[in-house]
């Protein structure tokens, strides 16, 4: 899968930093979703995409990661909806679907979550077969999400070495579970359930790992399992209590990734008030390689495209991502400008044109970076250094090799085109003739002023070569060129819509009368 984070903490987008939030809709269908249990399919025009799914079946669960600051959940109210619990992140919610009305409508904003810390999260729906006053059933209907500056991720995430929360993108709640706050719980808040067969799977990539609970004269006993195999009974009992508690722990298991259950049986001791089972952490060790590091053939591509062009070709100073297996155990982003040449648990870094290269960010299967601007055209070895093994791949260096984002990462369909106002040109936000909209680019070539290898363009600054614009097959008046100010390596073209064209019509940018973005991306006209 394609994996975009900028910098900073601000961003999980290349155009987040520039642009006011933008939110695209994912159908309840994509394959990046998870449906646990018993879930029906629906055909109706009225729904978004024209179909949906609902389930009454109690612990059905729709899972899903996700980057992004926000997310809604669309899906139907009527006379027959119910409650659910919907957990974002460890934190855990009951939703009310139905309506007073009792009439069937579509396309509802049932749950709401705005203002997340940029990065991955995780979010579960469950059924809980439970209905208030207004109806008399308990479905629970999926119609789609929307996120806010990001996209869904391909799950589980496995955690790697070191602690973690409770609330960890890694783990899911399944069952009723309770957050408590407090000061004496590790960052503030730990999670507790005390219903029988309520448990958490947490899925981690390492050799040991440790469960870090509260204890108490109120709590009881929990199953461990590992894999699915029961490995343990463990009595949470604790008097005088103690909070932070190392409360069950193992080690020596495979290289590779496992899942940890922690199970709620509703049993305790004779001397216990309660069965109460806590949740304030994880300590994960040993995290395993899954193999030696790998790349891809032909695998160092242009960010925004993901093609490799002829012979690969690149340009000094784009945006470029390499693709291959364990480049890194998890998951590192940059955190500052400029950027670093080093991250991740591996000490992931690239060198290219004799030069040390500044990493966006590096995951197991791509590295995300930005070509030295020192790079002259011509042949260049590319070299990936990998937890001290080192491997290299030959590309190709033109003065420019245009690519233009686009909104799913996947250098395909709708691009990162906006109005002036910053909203984000789509089918419900079409852009104008006479219009001057907004591209965002890589890869354009070399800049007047010109700004170092991993630094922030901080200044106006135009592109050395000619640009042209073509929408719709009609030429496009391009009133500005050059590197969006703020960022690494991304490029704005200010271009003006040609009359005579509307509906979905394809972009190209051409730099210097020869080099041309790749097909496939386009822009909602009026």
């Amino acid at each position: 899968m394609f994996r975009w984070a900028l910098p900073l903490a601000f961003a999980v987008t290349i155009f987040q930093s520039s642009l006011c939030a933008q939110t695209t809709r994912f159908e309840q269908d994509d394959p990046r979703i998870t449906y646990v249990g018993a879930w029906y399919p629906n055909t109706n025009a009225l729904e978004s995409g024209g179909s949906a799914t609902l389930a009454v079946v109690k612990g059905s669960q729709v899972v899903l990661n996700f980057t992004g600051t926000g997310i809604t959940w669309i899906g139907e109210s009527d006379g027959f909806t119910g409650i659910c619990y919907v957990t974002l992140d460890g934190v855990q919610t009951q939703v009310d679907t139905s309506n007073s009305t009792g009439a069937t409508l579509y396309n509802q904003k049932l749950f709401s979550a705005t203002g997340l810390t940029p990065g991955n999260h995780h979010m579960t729906i469950e059924i809980i077969h439970g209905h208030d006053g207004s109806t008399d059933q308990s479905w629970i209907w999926v119609d789609a999400f929307d996120i806010d500056n990001g996209s869904l991720v391909q799950g589980p995430i496995p955690a790697t070495s070191g602690a973690m929360d409770q609330t960890t993108v890694s783990a899911n709640y399944s069952g009723h579970w309770f957050n408590n706050a407090g000061a004496a719980y590790s960052n503030g808040s730990v999670n507790s359930a005390v219903d029988t067969n309520a448990h958490v799977d947490f899925t981690f990539n390492g050799t040991s790992v440790s469960w870090i609970g509260y204890r108490d004269e109120y709590s009881g006993i929990a199953q461990v399992s590992i894999d699915g195999n029961v490995v343990a009974t463990v009595d949470t009992y604790l008097t005088p209590a103690k909070a932070q508690s190392t409360t069950w722990s193992t080690s020596g298991l495979s290289a590779g990734s496992h899942t940890l259950t922690i199970t709620v049986t509703g049993n305790k001791n004779a001397a216990s008030g309660g069965n109460w089972i806590w949740v304030d952490g994880f300590q994960v060790g040993g995290t395993a390689n899954a193999g030696p590091p790998q790349l891809t053939a032909n695998g160092i591509v242009s960010a925004a495209s993901f093609a490799p062009a002829p012979n690969n070709q690149v340009a000094p100073g784009q945006i470029v991502s390499i693709f291959g297996q364990n480049l890194s155990p998890g998951d590192a982003t940059a955190t500052q400008i400029p950027l670093p040449t080093q991250l991740g648990d591996s000490n992931t870094s690239v060198t290219a044109c004799g030069k040390a290269v500044p990493l966006y960010g590096v995951y197991p299967g791509q590295i995300n970076l930005q070509l030295p601007v020192e790079c002259a055209a011509g042949n260049v070895t590319a070299t990936v250094t990998v937890n001290g093994t080192t491997m290299s791949q030959n590309l190709t260096v033109a003065p420019a090799a245009p690519g233009i984002f686009t909104i799913d990462a996947s250098g395909k369909g709708d691009g990162v085109i906006v109005h002036a106002n910053n909203s984000l040109i789509s089918a419900a936000n079409p852009a104008a003739a006479g219009e001057t909209i907004v591209i965002y680019a890589t890869g354009l070539g070399a800049t007047t002023p010109v700004f170092a290898t991993g630094a922030a363009a901080n200044q106006m600054n135009t592109t050395v070569m000619p640009v042209s614009v073509t929408i719709g097959g009609k030429a496009a008046a391009v009133v500005y060129s050059g590197l969006t100010q703020s960022l690494v390596g991304l490029y704005q073209i200010n271009t003006i819509v040609p009359p005579g064209v509307t509906g979905s019509q394809p972009v190209v940018v051409t730099v210097d009368g020869q080099y041309t973005s790749p097909g496939g991306v386009t822009v909602s006209l009026q």
